[in-house]
């Protein structure tokens, strides 16, 4: 990231709408659970940048976005999407990010004709690990939830370093307490700890489940969910329970690693990554490892 990007700061409209060229189709990046992002220059800083732009809706007002700002401009992590600055009026927020260019962890692993290396995927998980463990623990204000660990939410720079982005659902842990809004999870199919569906709330053993599913993913070369049809019914078959039935049934190892990667990594370190994935998806939140507990796991 450019060095005069590095301080948050607030914008006019008119600076992050003329950095887009106006929100043009032509450079739109995505569409997020909370907006689309736009990829656009702020010329005055010689800095390229994303910028989410989040419409004011009748249900959801400027009340339910300002905790996202609130919590990135306090974050400075190497594995975090840095923020740039934000602009705010009655209908809707900007908030320029840190523009990361070699695309998502999703793209990598199932849409490009390269795949990523044994390599390349350990140096991803242990980036995220420690991602996770700044939010959970290691800062000396409160600690944040993620809330939407997934493939789509976790960008690659050009040396293939993970950043963890997309912080529109993400809350402090006392949030709900100090807020009164209600921590209510909305996460995409698959990456959702069990125990969420009943109490609706985030918790950082929830964060730690997300994480083992994208574990999972990278070391299987899968979906999270995968929609498959046998004898004429269809059926979902999620990741962490596919998973859970090999190794169960008493397969080896290459019958559930990532057969892109062919015989090109090492079996005990797959083995490894597996058992990370498997005990961060434990469907008893209270037997998965803490953050702590995931990096001295990925230590290998």
């Amino acid at each position: 990231m450019d060095g005069n990007c590095t301080n948050p700061r607030k914008f006019s409209y008119q600076v992050l709408a003329r950095a887009t060229n106006t929100f043009s189709e032509k450079g739109k990046l995505g569409e997020g659970a909370t907006g689309s992002v736009f990829k656009g220059t702020l010329k005055e800083l010689s800095c390229v940048v994303a910028v989410k732009r989040v419409v004011f809706g009748s249900k959801y007002g400027i009340e339910s976005y300002l905790p996202e700002v609130k919590i990135l401009t306090k974050l400075r992590h190497e594995n975090l999407v840095g923020l740039i600055g934000w602009s705010c009026n009655k209908k809707e927020l900007l908030i320029a990010y840190e523009y990361v260019g070699n695309k998502t962890l999703e793209y990598h692993l199932f849409k490009e004709t390269d795949f990523l290396t044994w390599g390349q995927r350990k140096t991803i998980a242990r980036g995220l690990a420690s991602a996770l463990l700044y939010l959970h623990e290691e800062r000396d204000e409160q600690s944040i939830l993620h809330c939407d660990i997934k493939l789509d939410n976790i960008l690659l720079d050009s040396n293939f370093n993970p950043k963890l982005g997309d912080f529109g659902l993400a809350r402090p842990v006392e949030y709900e307490e100090e807020s009164g809004y209600p921590t209510v999870l909305t996460g995409a199919p698959g990456y959702l700890a069990p125990e969420c569906k009943k109490s609706g709330k985030a918790t950082k053993q929830s964060d730690i489940y997300s994480f083992g599913v994208v574990v999972l993913q990278m070391a299987c070369g899968k979906h999270a969910v995968e929609n498959l049809q046998r004898n004429g019914v269809k059926f979902e078959l999620k990741l962490v329970d596919w998973v859970w039935m090999k190794i169960a049934t008493g397969e080896n190892i290459s019958a559930v690693a990532d057969p892109r990667l062919g015989l090109s990594y090492d079996e005990s370190e797959m083995e490894q990554l597996i058992d990370v994935g498997l005990s961060c998806a434990n469907p008893n939140p209270d037997d998965r490892p803490s953050t702590m507990e995931l990096i001295k796991m990925l230590k290998y």
